[in-house]
């Protein structure tokens, strides 16, 4: 199925939204034609690599 096994995703975290925050990640994700969790997913990734440039740029200045 994947040639790197280390591929996948079989690590499940659980997040609580209230009812506002999963309307909002539902509505994105059918905006963008992709699954709720997999959205979030990419979200997160996303997040945490903008955390991580801003680190680098502090470290830098």
């Amino acid at each position: 199925m994947y040639a790197d096994p280390s591929h996948i995703r079989d690590n499940p975290i659980k997040v609580r939204l209230n009812d506002d925050e999963y309307a909002a990640i539902e509505a994105l994700a059918r905006l963008n034609k992709r699954q709720p969790a997999a959205f979030a997913r990419e979200l997160l990734m996303r997040g945490i690599a903008q955390l991580d440039q801003r680190n680098e740029e502090a470290q830098a200045a």
